[in-house]
């Protein structure tokens, strides 16, 4: 078995059960090294369903999405089941857990493999590369839909996939802390941020670009952010509670005057293959684990600050040529690009 069907016999073993019943997109990625079973991203459920036994490994689909199943995503190992497109799916008798509409295997996913690894830090250097090339390339009077339409077109001739697109300029920022692209034109400042998918995996990164002189407001406000988030960086290693992770962060809100941003909007948390796995909070207590990916996004109004990590503190989304702000020895931060 590999290390994941490992793990996966032992969770049989502790629940009693004889197999599993797979429907997530993200569960069964992480199964089988990167399957695309997607039609809709709207859905986290895939257009497919998968059952793992310690002696079989069955594709469940129907004769629309089959051919290209059996052809472009699982190996010469998994057996098919293939029914009309007008049948429903029958259920899968036996023994069996499943991971939906509760994912009972989530756990087995947080800590990545050797390989894993490898993948999603080819994901981080290409998203990076390519979302600041394209932020580079903003210029005031751009639309946002201009801007998320740059994102998302440079990152899908990659093959990497863009479930989540933001894009705000000016007053939004201060408004929305969610800002999905509109009509507006940018005028003086402009951010966006993105959650980027290649064979399951996630990394998401956000980046400001300012048209002019950054302001004093802006500079004390984008700088304090950034002292959060290496706060978190630093809190965020095997052993550590994500509650105490999250804390490490809130002192540093508070010390620099901004103790209740925190609560506009949540700070981030676990991630690889879901956009977060959960969000740290107050009372989270499930820990960190080696080789785990992490999202932390502080926001205080008007600016925020988002990379990806590994739970070494590893930064996957580093952008060579951005400016940083620097913090301490070897510690920096994403800075606003001026033009």
């Amino acid at each position: 078995m590999t290390e994941k069907e490992m793990r996966l016999a032992e969770f049989c073993r502790r629940s009693g059960v004889d197999g599993i019943v797979l429907r997530r997109r993200s569960n069964i990625a992480w199964l089988t090294d990167g399957a695309d079973t997607h039609i809709d991203l709207s859905t986290r459920l895939g257009f497919g369903t998968v059952l793992w036994t310690p002696t079989r490994r069955v594709v469940y689909a129907d004769a629309i999405e089959a051919p290209r199943f059996r052809a472009e995503e699982f190996g010469a190992e998994w057996e098919f089941i293939e029914r009309p497109w007008v049948d429903d799916e029958p259920p899968i008798e036996g023994n069996f857990a499943t991971d939906w509409p509760s994912d009972c295997i989530a756990e087995l996913r947080y800590s990545l493999t050797d390989d894993e690894l490898r993948r999603v830090r080819e994901l981080g250097r290409e998203t990076a590369d390519h979302f600041c090339a394209a932020m580079e390339e903003v210029e005031s009077g751009h639309t946002e839909h201009r801007v998320a339409a740059a994102l998302a077109g440079a990152l899908r001739e990659r093959g990497i996939y863009t479930p989540v697109v933001l894009v705000a300029s000016d007053e939004r920022i201060k408004n929305f802390r969610h800002p999905i692209p509109t009509a507006k034109r940018v005028e003086r400042l402009v951010m966006a941020a993105v959650c980027a998918e290649r064979d399951g995996l996630v990394v998401s990164m956000t980046r400001l670009v300012n048209f002019g002189k950054i302001s004093e407001d802006l500079r004390r406000r984008h700088n304090a952010v950034c002292r959060v988030d290496a706060a978190y960086h630093a809190a965020t290693r095997p052993g550590t509670r994500w509650c105490d992770a999250l804390a490490a962060g809130l002192k540093e809100y508070e010390a620099a005057g901004f103790k209740d941003e925190w609560l506009k909007h949540h700070q981030g948390g676990p991630m690889g293959y879901e956009l977060r796995d959960f969000k740290a909070t107050p009372t989270e207590t499930r820990m960190v684990v080696p080789n785990q990916l992490a999202g932390w996004n502080p926001s205080i109004t008007g600016t925020k600050s988002e990379d990806t990590i590994v739970s070494t503190g590893e930064v996957l989304t580093t952008c060579a040529e951005w400016p940083e702000v620097t913090l301490g020895p070897n510690i920096s931060r994403a800075d606003i690009l001026e033009k």
